[in-house]
């Protein structure tokens, strides 16, 4: 083998370890999964799709991607003193309850919590406030 022979096999080696080394980093990029405890909705190009268990493409300018937290998540309340509930008969009372909230691992459940709460179900805080907002507008001060 002549030494031109073996330089062009040593650049042809390097360019596809090259290629090979930018294609694992754009699919690594690109390519989103799914755990047991985080799904997510792909909306974009090609309709929306729900990956529960699995995984999916997103390209970044053509696709969103919404993750949804599957765990269940204590949402502890507490209405008293003059947040109290008043009752029919004008009475007040003190409420202290414990709710369990989490998404069903359906597609439609997932692609309803994707929709209605958003990332908001990775940030338990920002759920609680949506809750505690929700459930004055109900029980109390905005009739």
């Amino acid at each position: 083998m002549s030494g031109v022979l073996i330089g062009e096999l040593i650049l042809w080696l390097i360019v596809a370890i090259i290629v090979i080394v930018v294609a694992v980093y754009i699919v690594n990029w690109l390519y989103h999964r799914s755990s047991k405890e985080v799904s997510f909705v792909r909306t974009g190009f090609m309709g929306e799709r729900v990956v529960i268990n699995g995984g999916a493409f997103v390209m970044p300018f053509i696709h969103d991607y919404t993750p949804v937290n599957m765990n269940v998540l204590p949402m502890g309340i507490t209405r008293a003193k003059q947040d109290a509930v008043i009752t029919r008969d004008r009475m007040r009372v003190d409420v202290e309850a414990d709710f369990y909230v989490r998404v069903q691992p359906t597609r439609e459940a997932v692609s309803i919590a994707a929709a209605t709460l958003g990332r908001r179900t990775l940030e338990p805080e920002k759920l609680h406030a949506l809750l505690m907002h929700l459930l004055h507008r109900h029980l109390g001060g905005d009739r």
